[in-house]
């Protein structure tokens, strides 16, 4: 008699986990942590909800994650120092498909007191500190503040609350004036 090959479904634990990060990364951007669902997640990334608990624990675990994994300051750290401002002014302005940014996440999860802590633990830990540390020196921490309050400002009004100046891109000297000042932070 001959066996009957059933095909079973392939599972893959780190492509699975990486659908459920992905798909929380962007639903917490868009509708932040107080309104996003576990099974919208899971839903949107085709698992199973219990696999949440068992990848990350909790849905605050999964937010933290999901954060962490975008906060990255090796993205300004390993600019070069002379083309320091035209560098981030071009990250800033570059539209890349998939690629997401952390701010709508963590302004959206400021309602909600323990997901704006984790966001703060995160921002502090794996970006201002070592943006401080890169810039160095008694004026490392104020400028890592200043290059935070200017990129995410910038950002805030470009993409979350959008104003016309921006609208299509920002035009030459509106480039010019935010490449000086961040280089500013450098020089």
């Amino acid at each position: 008699m001959a066996e009957s090959a059933v095909l079973k479904p392939v599972r893959d634990a780190q492509r699975t986990r990486a659908a459920i990060l992905a798909a929380a990364q962007e639903a917490f951007s868009r509708t932040g942590y107080l309104d996003t669902g576990l099974r919208e997640i899971t839903a949107a990334a085709g698992a199973n909800p219990a696999l949440v608990s068992r990848y990350f624990g909790s849905k605050e675990k999964l937010y933290e994650a999901a954060l962490a994994d975008l906060l990255d300051a090796r993205t300004i750290t390993t600019l070069r120092r002379e083309a320091f401002g035209e560098a981030v002014v071009a990250i800033l302005t570059a539209t890349v498909p998939g690629q997401r940014n952390p701010l709508p996440m963590m302004l959206l999860a400021s309602a909600d007191p323990t997901a704006r802590a984790i966001s703060h633990r995160l921002l502090m830990d794996v970006f201002i500190e070592p943006l401080t540390a890169w810039y160095g020196g008694a004026r490392g921490a104020a400028k890592a503040a200043c290059f935070s309050a200017l990129a995410s400002g910038f950002t805030v009004y470009r993409d979350l609350y959008p104003l016309e100046a921006f609208a299509g891109g920002i035009d030459d000297e509106t480039r010019r004036w935010l490449a000086a000042t961040f280089q500013s932070l450098i020089d």
